[in-house]
């Protein structure tokens, strides 16, 4: 089970190791509504807008890391984002600003979503289409070992100091940058070789333009962002209005953060042999399960008023969120051309941070204006209509020739 893990090439081990650093330091996002309501004084409806604010940020981080990653490299631009979002962070604790609070969050947020696809084109630069489940398996397994321990360090020193958050958000991020320096070498495919490659997928020229036209012409590779971004919208409201809607429950910081945590630690414990388990059979197939069965997790936090309850719909979801990473990267990265699989990787990225964006202001409008039978309801609805979406591109989503095992 272990040994196509093992097998990865190093720098893989690198990344995640690094990744693995760079998250249990990661404060600021799943503190972020606490902090702004709670430690500023600010109302639900500006936290909501803050997390927009991280989304705009990341909209343009995801779109700018794609293309100076395809142009001038992995590795710089994961170094820039690393450093330049640490920097951010630095004195973000200091502000009082609405108005500085939020460009300091959009500033934060692309600084540091350029890291996102230039680190996913280096696994596919790297690993053999056929083994890339297991590598971002392996990465997402790093994240959520480090989730975790932020998530549970974080809510103590929140009850006690927020601003020591960002300090070591911002050391752990530099701290990644170093090892990437020290040990990790670029990738980026030869122009000549990537273009070559390129234009036996409809498209002679690596510049902007031609990207984004390829791209859009792409329609299974658009549908499949469309319901990536539906789930997106379903996701971040486990950060944004999901600690809001504890609280309403009488669920304090540090309860949240535990409660929290149970979705790092079931990847940790399952990803790794589910993902081996999971990649016998056609990868389509569990696509839509786990979109259905977000779905089904998220609509059910409209029942729950304990922490118990509480526990048992993140258990739900976060199943399937283990059945849905590994793959999706997966399918991003064989849909890419080599001369744009960063830029890709921005676009499918970019869903996420539109769903930071618009779900955050989002829902903390709905939970404000019409209570969480409404919210969680319309979680509920947009993951079964990724579950349709997934199901119409099946076809081109399934395993590649020769990937699908008995």
């Amino acid at each position: 089970m272990l040994r196509p893990y093992k097998e990865l090439p190093k720098t893989v081990h690198i990344l995640c190791v690094g990744t693995l650093i760079n998250r249990a330091g990661t404060l600021l996002l799943p503190f972020l509504t606490l902090y702004l309501t709670r430690e500023l004084g600010f109302g639900v409806k500006f936290a909501s807008l803050g997390m927009g604010a991280i989304g705009a940020g990341a909209i343009a981080g995801a779109l700018t890391g794609g293309d100076l990653a395809d142009r001038f490299g992995r590795r710089v631009v994961m170094v820039i984002s690393l450093l330049g979002s640490a920097s951010v962070l630095l004195f973000f604790g200091h502000l009082r600003s609405p108005y500085a609070i939020l460009l300091s969050l959009v500033l934060f947020a692309w600084l540091g979503d350029m890291y996102r696809p230039a680190a996913s084109a280096m696994i596919g630069d790297l690993v053999p289409s056929e083994n890339r489940p297991y590598a971002f398996g392996l990465m997402y397994f790093a994240i959520n070992l480090g989730f975790p321990v932020g998530t549970v360090f974080g809510g103590m020193l929140a009850q006690k100091w927020f601003q020591a958050l960002f300090w070591v958000d911002a050391i752990t991020a530099a701290i990644y940058a170093v090892i990437i320096l020290a040990f990790v070498r670029e990738t980026l495919p030869k122009r000549e070789q990537s273009e070559k490659k390129a234009e036996g997928n409809g498209s002679g020229s690596s510049d902007f333009r031609a990207a984004l036209s390829h791209i859009l012409r792409d329609k299974p590779f658009i549908i499949f962002c469309i319901g990536a971004l539906f789930l997106g919208l379903t996701y971040v409201q486990s950060f944004s209005t999901l600690p809001v809607f504890m609280g309403l429950h009488g669920i304090d910081v540090a309860a949240y953060g535990r409660l929290i945590a149970i979705n790092g630690v079931m990847i940790v414990v399952i990803q790794i042999p589910l993902t081996a388990w999971m990649k016998r059979y056609d990868r389509s197939i569990f696509i839509c399960l786990a979109a259905a069965i977000t779905a089904v997790g998220f609509g059910a936090t409209a029942f729950c008023d304990t922490a118990f309850l509480f526990a048992m719909a993140i258990m739900i979801w976060t199943m399937g969120e283990i059945m849905n990473f590994p793959f999706s990267m997966s399918i991003v990265t064989d849909m890419a051309p080599v001369a744009y699989r960063a830029r890709y990787m921005g676009v499918y990225t970019m869903c996420f941070a539109s769903a930071n964006m618009l779900g955050a202001p989002l829902g903390g409008l709905v939970l404000d204006t019409g209570g969480g039978a409404f919210l969680w309801g319309g979680t509920m609805a947009l993951g079964l209509m990724a579950t349709m979406l997934f199901l119409c591109i099946r076809k081109h989503i399934a395993n590649k020739p020769g990937l699908v095992s008995a």
